[in-house]
């Protein structure tokens, strides 16, 4: 066996398929000869680590189980949205999470509040921190489930130790008495130490009631609104805004599109049809030609071809 089949075995061996790749791409290309050993090494190791981070980062994303795929590079700014491009970017930063401070997205109907909440979900596992998202009533039907299955204990250890957890919907259905000892739980233990994110149509100012136990609303609405960042997101809805952009897009190929080319041909005895695509879709050929015979009764009515 040669000294480079060796090392590519070996590499197999230690699970480095994309050091291998690397080694087998500069063995194919003759411009790397030109390279010493040490940066030939450093590239096929560069390639591992990029490789791996990469799968880390994408196993944080599915884990999050975030609602939307939202980057902040993609968040309209098209009318007044209530947040800048500066402070899109310092909350992008994750700068919140170093002191466990929490933020709060409120705002009407499409507004961009779950978008937000993504964007911030986005960051967090692009930099393979643990986050997850739910709807606060999936929540709560977890915890439900945890309550009747006797694995509560697990499932509040779990939550605790997110570096992120995202609750979009908060107060769209109240908070039952049953999950607001669960929740107030949660959120004593993450206050301060770990940052949540509260997504709600409602102003904080509006939280107590939604909440049926008024001892634990208090409690909750504490850990939640003290030191947290709001964020009164304004504006038309981007799923409108999106809908129309998406109309006029097509609106507008529509009007540049030739249109398609008819050529019919009567005989005596019968008729052909030919339908021409505009030449970008069809290179100007005939999609579909039909030909037939007319019957004594239509026959009649043509003009002579003679």
């Amino acid at each position: 066996m040669s000294a480079h089949a060796n090392v590519i075995e070996q590499l197999r061996s230690l699970r480095l398929p994309d050091a291998k790749a690397e080694y087998m791409t500069q063995l194919a290309d003759a411009s790397y000869d030109s390279l010493g050993f040490s940066e030939r090494l450093d590239l096929v190791l560069t390639a591992e680590l990029a490789a791996r981070r990469t799968r880390r980062v994408q196993r944080r994303l599915k884990e999050a189980n975030l609602r939307v795929s939202a980057h902040k590079e993609e968040f309209y700014f098209d009318s007044d949205r209530g947040i800048t491009r500066p402070e899109l970017a310092e909350l992008a930063s994750l700068s919140f999470m170093a002191s466990g401070r929490s933020v709060i997205i409120s705002g009407a109907t499409g507004c961009g509040k779950t978008y937000l909440a993504c964007i911030l979900g986005t960051e967090a596992a692009t930099r393979e921190l643990t986050v997850r998202y739910h709807r606060t009533s999936e929540l709560i039907e977890r915890l439900a489930i945890a309550r009747a299955e006797g694995t509560m204990r697990s499932v509040l250890s779990f939550y605790r130790k997110l570096d992120l957890l995202l609750l979009d919907d908060f107060g769209l259905s109240a908070v039952p008495v049953s999950a607001s000892r669960e929740l107030l739980e949660i959120l004593d233990e993450r206050s301060e130490t770990a940052s949540t994110v509260i997504a709600s149509q409602f102003p904080p100012e509006s939280f107590p009631r939604l909440i049926e136990d008024p001892t634990a609303a208090d409690a909750i609405c504490d850990r939640i609104t003290a030191g947290a960042i709001v964020v009164s997101l304004t504006g038309e809805s981007m799923r409108r805004l999106k809908s129309r952009a998406q109309v006029a897009d097509v609106g507008a190929r529509w009007q540049l599109e030739p249109t398609p080319r008819v050529e019919v041909r009567t005989g005596r005895h019968s008729f052909g049809v030919r339908i021409f695509l505009p030449p970008r879709l069809s290179r100007n050929r005939p999609i579909r030609q039909r030909r037939g015979s007319l019957g004594p009764t239509r026959r009649a009515g043509l003009p002579s071809a003679g």
